[in-house]
């Protein structure tokens, strides 16, 4: 599938204003200058009418006194706009306006008069093909706005309709004087209306929206011209302005105006027309004819003006009437216009409907795509008016929730319901977050279609962004603090103690009243899961209840949490992995991650059907596997199983059915999952700090037989014939196959997690790995009358960078004989050639047993401290390293191997521990490019030929420098010699002097 290249959501409205006036030159003499500067530079006068409407980068205005000066800049510098005065002192304007044209083709040249008869003089004998328009100078900086948005719109209307559907304002007004102040009205109340929708957008990108995509005003002087602007731009024409009196044939048609609004509703009945006179007697041939009249000489002409944007344009709020005029209720937005929906009189939606007033009011905040959606439809369409209610409330849900989806939102207290991702704050989301508003981004642009059939969704989530950690930093003084301690328990209290700022404690509290339910509180650090360091598991992630009914225990949960991950950017383990990295964590910075935890509640625990992590790559293929097809390991309960390396099942998307671990009795009983992890919703040791810590637990499959939840994942394994039966109604031990989803097809899992790793792989340019959970609904479930069954669904929870073991450079080949090899192994990660190692820890073999593994991992972290930071070294042991689970393997902390370079995996005979690729340590590892081999148990030089061996006897041999209980230090007089060959998997570590 190929990744959606819509980006951003409105990344179409990127395009939008492309011409943009940055640069006037003004040609006049120094005392028209003075004239137009006034008490004030004109510059100014411009950025002062720009704030007033709200409008960034105002342009910047540049003088010429005369034409010959004016050619001369224009040949070395870029003007956008350049206006003349009616007399330059060393040519005509008609002249200057030709040579511009000449000298830069397309470039706008526009007149200003400073009076009426100057301007009535000079526009007679203008030539259209010099210059670009003629207006008049009253004093008023306003008209400044007009002619800059009159150029821009003129020369951005195509590519604005092209890229943005955006809609157009036809003006027809032959007389400069009155075009000149009534184009500065229009565009004053287009500012206004496009700065009131400013507040409404979701972030700064949909804001802007709403500013460029305001409609254009194009001017025609005649019937004939206006004709041609209306047939061109007809479906996008939004209303028209005209004159009652307008050229036609050549000749002032008296009535040019009144046929031309005769013509325009000949297309709908409904068009918005307004009609201007100087001449009151014309009001009552407009009203005849359904057009709004406005008199030039009026002096409410601007109100009169304001009053036909928002009635017929729908400028402003929504006013809801009766069919007699009596304003019953008013919308400020798309919200509030639906909650009203809900509640107002069918007289009343019967009225708005019929004369389009619906369409209109959502055309001009720019939802575009819904207007147009309404527009052709009647109300006879509809059976009933409670039907046309119905249709109108949903088609304005399904435009807020388009709105939102696949953007970063401002956290808006009014939105929140409707926003699936925002932040708080204006720093940096921080990796994590913003590889969650990446998946949100692919998922907005695709359906259940695009995943076999399957619904795939991120969890709510809100960010609190770095810049938030910094003021917690900041204001609680925790800086020299949390870069001197090394004690983690000192440091997270006083994190503790600290006190959040009071504006996103506001936030806090608003989320603890309106979310009830677990929630995750994730790490999202400026390292975290970055493309070139991604850093996996090394802060905190904290799983509250949430469920108190106090909403002030629910914001001190949270609180606590994010203190606490914020924390974790100093605890030791942290600060050790960031050394390993040539990262300093004075450089560090820490968002946070609010997401609501995926899952349903079983009396006093809460998890998801499954959860796990799928990666791109698959390092151990087996049979038909390839490493390109990936690798998924899924767990019944929450993902913590998968991640800290417990057991469970590993499958590849392309061949679901190809499972090893479910091969022989042996693997069935010793390789699959037993237990699963939940949050415990009811724990209360009294200690709130440490529930935080100590609330996720496992449980036994039982209670998971109970809860229903192993229906769709568990079998049973028969005694009687060896086999497994996909029937938790036998008698026999309970086994989590995923039997129902992998080979019954329940749902999807298998497709929809193939295609979406092709789509995070495509679109982060690298192999990925990725955290899933999935609710299954009712699936498998009785239902009672009259509920409404939940589908199953699958929540994308994070994706990161994965680090592979392809390389483009190849290793170069060396001679060495085979006794002098130490170790040697089919299933190894990095590559490369290391050749300054001198140092061995390895655990020694005639002590080992698997109960003494926690403090195996000690005493491996105190001879990682005596090493030191300038002494890497290879460890060699048995089972998984960094295992949660210290059956597994060694379950060392980052902290406690920091120097490492190599990791050997060397298990005795009977201790067959299947290779973990879905741990964070195991990432951390490809990430920071630590060689890995693999053996397979009871791989003794000694008692074997094969290819994967260690020389136990060699290492035996050696002399310690170091001893403990179980393990041994050799510090060798030359170095060892690593060979790593990423491609083929392969690796072999030589003794010193071995190579010829």
């Amino acid at each position: 599938m190929a990744i959606r290249h819509q980006i951003l959501k409105d990344r179409r409205f990127h395009d939008l204003m492309p011409y943009r006036v940055r640069e006037i030159l003004l040609v006049s003499s120094p005392y028209d200058a003075f004239i137009l500067e006034e008490d004030g530079q004109l510059t100014e006068q411009v950025f002062f009418e720009y704030r007033d409407v709200s409008l960034s980068g105002p342009p910047r205005v540049t003088h010429a006194a005369t034409g010959e000066d004016a050619l001369r800049m224009l040949k070395t510098r870029r003007f956008d706009l350049i206006l003349t005065m009616t007399s330059l002192a060393d040519m005509g304007v008609n002249a200057f306006g030709r040579r511009v044209k000449k000298l830069r083709p397309g470039r706008p040249v526009v007149l200003l008069a400073l009076d009426r008869k100057e301007l009535d003089r000079a526009s007679n004998l203008l030539d259209p093909n010099a210059m670009d328009g003629a207006f008049l100078w009253v004093g008023d900086s306003q008209i400044l706005l007009a002619i800059i948005k009159y150029i821009e719109d003129k020369q951005n209307v195509d590519l604005d309709i092209q890229h943005g559907n955006v809609r157009v304002i036809i003006m027809i007004e032959d007389s400069p004087r009155y075009y000149s102040s009534f184009l500065g009205m229009i565009y004053k109340e287009l500012m206004t209306q496009s700065h009131s929708l400013y507040s409404e957008g979701v972030n700064e990108l949909h804001r802007r929206m709403y500013m460029r995509s305001r409609p254009k005003i194009l001017h025609a002087t005649n019937y004939e011209e206006g004709v041609e602007l209306f047939e061109r731009y007809g479906e996008n024409v939004l209303a028209v302005i005209t004159d009652v009196r307008i050229p036609r044939d050549g000749q002032l048609d008296p009535d040019g105006g009144l046929d031309f609004a005769r013509y325009v509703r000949k297309y709908d009945p409904e068009f918005p027309v307004l009609l201007q006179s100087a001449e009151a007697e014309n009001a009552e041939k407009a009203e005849a004819i359904g057009a709004t009249f406005v008199n030039k000489n009026s002096s409410s002409l601007l109100a009169d003006i304001r009053s036909f944007f928002r009635r017929k344009l729908g400028f402003g709020d929504f006013v809801f009437r009766n069919p007699d005029g009596v304003e019953l209720a008013r919308a400020k937005d798309v919200r509030d216009l639906e909650r009203h929906l809900a509640v107002i009189p069918e007289e009343s939606i019967v009225y708005h409907a019929s004369h389009n007033h619906f369409s209109v009011w959502l055309m001009a905040r720019s939802e575009f795509e819904a207007a147009e959606r309404l527009r052709p439809r009647q109300i006879s369409d509809f059976p009933s008016v409670e039907a046309t209610r119905e249709f109108l409330i949903n088609l304005l849900r399904e435009t807020q929730r388009t709105a939102h989806r696949g953007v970063i939102s401002d956290f808006d207290r009014t939105q929140f319901d409707e926003t699936l991702f925002s932040r708080i704050g204006q720093g940096s989301l921080g990796g994590k977050a913003r590889s969650i508003a990446f998946l949100n981004l692919n998922l907005a642009h695709s359906d259940a279609r695009d995943f076999g059939g399957m619904s795939v969704r991120i969890p709510k989530t809100v960010v609190i962004t770095t810049d938030k950690f910094d003021e917690l930093m900041d204001s609680n003084d925790l800086h020299e603090f949390a870069y001197g301690s090394d004690d983690d328990n000192q440091i997270a209290q006083r994190f503790l103690e600290s006190r959040i700022a009071d504006d996103l404690r506001s936030d806090l509290t608003f989320i603890a009243h309106h979310i009830e339910g677990p929630l995750a509180i994730r790490s999202s650090s400026l390292l975290e899961d970055s493309l070139h360091q991604p850093l996996a598991g090394i802060y905190s992630t904290l799983m509250i209840p949430n469920s108190s009914r106090d909403p002030e225990v629910r914001l001190r949960e949270i609180s606590n949490a994010i203190k606490l991950v914020y924390a974790s950017t100093f605890f030791q383990n942290a600060k050790s992995f960031l050394a390993s990295t040539g990262n300093r964590v004075e450089e560090e910075r820490m968002g946070v991650i609010i997401q609501e935890l995926i899952g349903r509640r079983h009396g006093d625990r809460f998890y998801p059907s499954f959860a796990g992590l799928a990666q791109s790559r698959n390092f151990y293929p087996i049979g038909p596997q390839q490493a390109e097809d990936g690798v998924v390991t899924a767990a019944l309960g929450l993902g913590r199983l998968v991640v800290d390396g417990g057991l469970a099942l590993r499958f590849s998307p392309h061949h679901p059915q190809v499972l090893p671990q479910l091969a022989t009795v042996k693997s069935i009983m010793e390789s699959t999952q037993r237990v699963f992890y939940a949050l415990d919703m009811e724990g209360d040791s009294g200690d709130e700090i440490a529930d935080l810590y100590s609330n996720v637990r496992t449980y036994d499959l039982k209670e998971a037989e109970l809860d229903g939840t192993l229906l769709p994942v568990g079998s049973v394994f028969s005694a009687d014939d060896q086999q497994l039966r996909d029937d938790l109604a036998l008698p026999g031990p309970r086994i989590v196959t995923f039997s129902n989803i992998l080979k019954h097809k329940a749902v999807p899992l298998a497709e929809a997690l193939a295609n979406v790793l092709e789509i995070a792989e495509q679109g982060l340019g690298s192999a990925v790995e990725l955290e899933f959970a999935c609710d299954m609904g009712d699936w498998g479930r009785p239902m009672r009358p009259g509920r409404e069954r939940s589908h199953p669904e699958l929540y994308l929870l994070q994706v990161r960078p994965f680090g592979t073991r392809a390389s483009p450079t190849e290793v170069k080949k060396i001679e060495f004989e085979q006794e002098q090899a130490l170790c040697s192994s089919n299933r190894s990660l990095g590559h490369g050639i290391e050749d300054t190692i001198r140092d061995i820890v390895y655990v020694r073999r005639d002590c080992w047993e698997a109960a003494q593994n926690n403090a195996i991992a000690a005493e491996v972290g105190e001879l990682n401290k005596l090493l030191g930071e300038r002494r890497p070294y290879v460890v060699i042991g048995p089972g998984r390293w960094g295992t949660a689970d210290p059956w597994l393997g060694i379950p060392v902390q980052w902290s406690q191997i920091s120097n490492v370079r190599v990791i050997v995996e060397a298990s005795p005979t009977g201790y067959d521990v299947e290779p973990s690729q879905g741990t964070h340590f195991f990432q951390n590892i490809t990430s920071l490019r630590i060689g890995y081999l693999t053996l397979p148990p009871g791989a003794d030089k000694a008692q074997t030929d094969g290819d994967s061996f260690l020389d136990w006897e060699w290492l035996d041999k050696q002399p310690a420098t170091n001893e403990t209980r179980h393990l041994r230090h050799l510090r060798l007089d030359k170095p060892l010699t690593i060979l790593l060959d990423g491609r083929q998997g392969k690796g072999v570590i030589l003794k010193p002097a071995a190579i010829h």
